[in-house]
């Protein structure tokens, strides 16, 4: 039970990044980040997000919506 009880809540989370990947606005999607940078490979990341177009991060963050909900319904179903 305890499992998809959480399933659901990141597949909902999924969803809204999806849905702030459609109808973010630029400036919004501009700031969306982790915060602090903890480590190298996080660092390496950022700057390479920051350095891409507003459009490609817009397909970024809908992939990465898509992929949580899409893994997370399957762990929905299978247990």
């Amino acid at each position: 039970m305890g499992y998809k009880i959480f399933s659901i809540i990141f597949i909902l989370c999924g969803l809204f990044v999806m849905w702030f990947a459609v109808f973010g606005k630029k400036k919004e999607i501009k700031e969306f980040g982790s915060g602090i940078q903890t480590n190298f490979i996080d660092v390496i990341l950022m700057m390479i997000y920051r350095l891409l177009p507003s459009i490609v991060r817009k397909i970024l963050l809908f992939a990465l919506g898509l992929a949580i909900s899409i893994g997370f319904t399957y762990i929905f179903f299978s247990l």
